[in-house]
């Protein structure tokens, strides 16, 4: 795997700031991540959002190179291949979280994963919560 230039000062940036979550789903998953992005702010947790796309992988890899958490969105949606799926480090901040009833992509079958599909908004809710290791917030509304 290849990173270039703009990648590393990105990684410098990523783990110089408060952005602890990076939440990475497919642009047909995006009224999802909008909800999780609230949910976990409004628990005091800091997000970056990254919708798939060119080089989203090497994103994710250096996101979890350092002590921050990754989410990853997978729905029957998501156009990532299998060789994409298995540049991404299989490591203890990485969350995958399952959408809808599709499959998990091969490579990230051994990462913490989640489902939240035939979940209630609450029931949902809670899984993100665990996930992420509760709120940051003590005050927050999903305390």
């Amino acid at each position: 795997m290849t990173i270039d230039a703009r990648w590393s000062m990105w990684r410098v940036f990523r783990h110089a700031g408060d952005v602890p979550v990076l939440l990475s789903y497919a642009t047909a998953d995006a009224l999802w991540a909008q909800w999780i992005n609230r949910s976990l702010q409004a628990a005091g947790h800091a997000v970056q959002m990254l919708p798939a796309g060119v080089d989203f992988v090497h994103r994710i890899a250096d996101a979890l190179s350092g002590s921050d958490q990754v989410i990853i969105l997978v729905s029957a949606e998501h156009r990532a291949s299998t060789s994409d799926w298995s540049e991404v480090p299989l490591v203890p901040g990485l969350v995958v979280i399952r959408l809808d009833a599709a499959e998990l992509p091969a490579p990230l079958r051994a990462a913490n994963c989640k489902s939240v599909h035939e979940l209630d908004e609450e029931e949902a809710l809670e899984v993100l919560m665990v996930a992420v290791g509760g709120p940051q917030n003590p005050f927050s509304r999903t305390a």
